[in-house]
Order: C-alpha cells, then structure tokens, then sequence
C-alpha cells in the first residue's frame, strides 16, 4: 500500500515548523540543574514536545536529556530518532543563522537539515499515519535527542530509562540505506610543557619571537574554522618584523595583530566542514601550525614546548584527513578509509592539548590502530586520552529493518535500495543492530551541514517526507519478522 502522499496536506506547517525550530539556539551549554546540556537544547526539546502533542501524540520528557512522542500500542516498538542540538553557528554566514530564512522555496539556517528539518518531518509523517485511522500491530515513537552532536549520552540516559526499539532508523544521514558507520573516536593527545627560565630581552643571537598560548577548534566533529597565538615579541621592529610579514604573506589565510609592545596576535581563517569528512573544510589549526613552523625554521620563532607541540601537528597530521604520517592509515574496499580531524588545540604556559576525531571502518580492528597511535606519541613524550567512543555499526542486508526500509524507498522512487557505509557518526549505533541510519539527505546534494549557510530544500523535504511516512507504514502494519 502506497500511503508516501498523505504527508502533503501538511507541507505549510512543516515549512513552518522548521523555521521556527530553527529559531531556537540549541547547541551544547554549561548544563544547569535539570538542564543537563543547557537551556538551549531543553528548548527545542520542548518545542518538539508541545508541537507533537497539539498533533495528538502522547509526550514524555525524560529528564531533560531526551523525549519521545507515542502513537498506538503493541508490545513490539518502532522507532523514528531525531536531535533538536547542533553545533555552534560560527562565522562567515551571509545570512541570520538563527532566522530560519525562506527564499525560493530553501530554508537557511543552522540546523535546517541537520537535523531540525527531518525532525519536524518525522512527527508530520506520523500524523498522517494516524490520519488513515489503522489501529496499529505496534508501538510507534519519535524519540527526540539534545546530544548527538557531542558524544549522544543523551541516549546513554534515555535507553537506560525506557524501551530499546525493536526497529527504528534515524534520518540524520542520506539515502537510501546506511547500515555500517565507522567507529568513532574522540582522542585527547595531551603534554605538559617544560618550563624555563627566558632572558628578556633575548640575547641578540636568540630567536625574538616565543609563543605564549594557541587555541583554536570547538568541536570534534567539525573543522576548525579559526585559530590564534599569541606571540611575545621585542617592542624594537627590528629583521624579525619584516621576515614575520614576509611568512605570513606566503599563506592568505593567515592575518598578524600588534596587540600592545611585546604582544602579537596571529590568526589563521579556515572553513568549517564535517569531522568524518576532514577534506569538506579548510582547517585553520593545520595553517596556523605550518606557518609556527616557518617561523621556526626562518629562526625567528624559539623552539620551546608550545612550538615543538605545534611542529608534531605539523608533521604527523597537518592537512593529512587520512593518518598517514600518524602511522594509523587503513581502509576497507567497501567501507572506506580511516580518517583524521585535528579538531581542537589549547596550548599555553602548562600544558599543551590538542583534540582529534578519528572515525575507523567497521569491518577493521579499531582498537590495534589506537594501540599504535599511542605508542607514537609515547615517542614523542606525549599521552593520549580515549574522551569518546563509539562502537561501529553494522547491520546486515539480510536482516527485516532492511527489507522494510527497502521497501519503503523503492515505493515511493522506484529506484534500488543501496545498502551504503559513512563516516559520519547517528543514533543507529546507540540501538544495538536494530537501527539504521535511513535519509534524509538525497545523492549528490550538499546542505552546507556544519558549515555556513546550512539549508534545506522544501521540495526535498517532502520527498524525504513521503519516504519516512512509507517507511512508519512499513514498521506499524508488515508482518514479516
């Protein structure tokens, strides 16, 4: 039975919707009682909440972490799981990331497609389930997350408290189907740094310039797309000046700032993009740690703990994606290469830290390539620190979820559906093999996801729309096991 169409009627509301869905800042904050992600988040959480239960659905919020919203009965459970959080909206928009703009049928704004928009799709499809007025052979939720960006303990709670779906799938990806997704590393590479005691003014044969602090990155799973030092410098300007300006001219991305007499500001601009996919974005920490380099090789920078930290970026990771100067490179034919993003790097007077997403395929021993990285950096006087972890996933064509799915995909396109594999990390890997990730996102279309100028396509939201309500179809009433 093809019932994809039903979800039509309510493309007004969902335009809506989304809009002001996006509206709501809801990234990761410093958690408050009961706000254990903070206000933001619990926000959207709620908005969700209400807006389901105005669409007649039963709501429960489960301790600010997560909710779901409940439709029919049975002992079986399904499952659709979305997340209200994304990452923080950064620079470089040419339009209010939080203004959920409308223009020739595209809505832009930071979560519009990750995942804001196929949340609000979600509860629509539902609706028009319950439109048809089927009594249902099982349990249907929308489970609706405040995590995913940031390591999904969310789910970690939510799971603990309530049911594991029997089915479910999660269209926070692309079509058609994802059943393996990399394991997922969040890895701190930590080092204290050797104090000394240093002339000031330098002794004339001493590099002048000293590095007092580097930061750049915010989170993981995102390019960084800004990062400075701040330098020591003499108040003179002196040879040294004008070889600095003659290195920051070699990189356009790279901007000097006299901030006072012995203090210079050096930033380096990039482009934000995806961790799994290090190459979608231009990271600012591997410029910014190449041009340090320079520095130290022209002999104008003194080679102490932060410079020498800033070099092993450079040489083991620099604009690498893939490990291959780490000594960690693999691949799988048929699920894709291990890869590499320098997230993160806070550096000063006592310690030096730099954060790394690693995502390793799903059908390789990702627990022998940490062995090896760690005893690299050992080498290098350095610790490693395992922040997070998630278990790869992989759910086999054979199993009922896929055939159902499949049957929901080629309902409504009339195309084959290909069983696919990504780096990118979804709650189908919190579900223990009984999830997938299925959508939202179309081949060959790129939403800006983590970037600037993130949209979504109306028309594509009610494609996927059509597909997600076969596929709540496929999960209430088939009968195969």
């Amino acid at each position: 039975m093809n019932v994809s169409s039903a979800i039509r009627q309510y493309e007004s509301d969902i335009e809506r919707g989304i809009r002001e869905l996006i509206g709501i800042r809801s990234f990761l904050e410093e958690p408050q009682p009961g706000l254990p992600y903070g206000s933001g988040v619990d926000r959207a959480l709620r908005y969700m909440l209400e807006l389901g239960e105005r669409l007649g659905f039963a709501a429960k919020y489960v301790d600010g972490y997560a909710g779901h919203l409940e439709y029919g009965s049975g002992d079986e459970l399904a499952a659709v799981l979305v997340h209200v959080d994304t990452v923080p909206e950064g620079a470089g928009w040419t339009v209010d990331p939080f203004g959920g703009e409308l223009r020739d049928g595209t809505i832009f704004g930071r979560g519009a497609s990750d995942n804001k928009g196929p949340a609000i799709v979600a509860l629509y499809a539902l609706r028009a389930i319950a439109d048809m007025g089927i009594a249902p052979r099982r349990t249907f939720r929308v489970i609706v997350g405040t995590n995913e960006e940031n390591g999904m303990t969310d789910m970690d709670h939510y799971l603990a408290a309530e049911k594991l779906p029997d089915y479910a799938f999660v269209p926070d990806a692309g079509y058609p189907i994802i059943h393996a997704e990399k394991a997922y590393y969040v890895l701190r590479i930590r080092q204290d740094r050797e104090i000394s005691e240093v002339e000031w003014p330098p002794h004339p044969q001493t590099p002048p310039l000293s590095i007092v602090s580097v930061a750049g990155g915010k989170a993981a799973n995102v390019v960084p797309e800004r990062c400075e030092a701040e330098l020591r410098a003499p108040a003179d300007s002196g040879p040294w000046a004008e070889k600095l300006r003659e290195c920051a001219a070699a990189d356009p991305r790279i901007a000097i700032e006299r901030l006072d007499a012995q203090t210079i500001r050096v930033r380096a601009e990039g482009r934000s993009g995806h961790g799994s996919n290090p190459h979608s974005g231009i990271n600012a920490i591997a410029h910014l740690a190449a041009f340090l380099r320079l520095l130290a090789d022209e002999r104008v920078l003194r080679e102490d703990g932060i410079c020498a930290f800033t070099r092993f970026l450079h040489e083991r990771i620099g604009f690498e994606a893939f490990g291959e100067s780490l000594g960690i490179a693999c691949s799988d034919g048929d699920y894709g290469r291990l890869t590499v993003n320098l997230a993160a790097i806070r550096a000063d007077g006592e310690r030096q830290e730099a954060t790394l997403n690693v995502r390793v395929p799903p059908t390789l021993d990702d627990h022998a390539m940490i062995a090896r990285l760690r005893g690299v950096l050992q080498a290098h006087g350095m610790e490693l620190e395992i922040v997070d972890y998630l278990e790869p996933l992989f759910v086999p064509g054979e199993h009922p979820l896929i055939r159902k799915l499949s049957r929901a995909y080629e309902t409504v396109t009339g195309e084959p559906a290909k069983l696919l594999a990504i780096g990118g990390g979804t709650y189908a890997r919190k579900l223990r093999n009984r999830g997938v990730a299925f959508g939202a996102g179309f081949p060959g279309l790129d939403t800006n996801v983590h970037r600037p100028d993130e949209f979504v396509r109306l028309e594509d939201m009610m494609r996927h729309g059509e597909i997600c309500t076969q596929a709540i179809y496929e999960l209430l009433y088939a009968d195969e096991s």
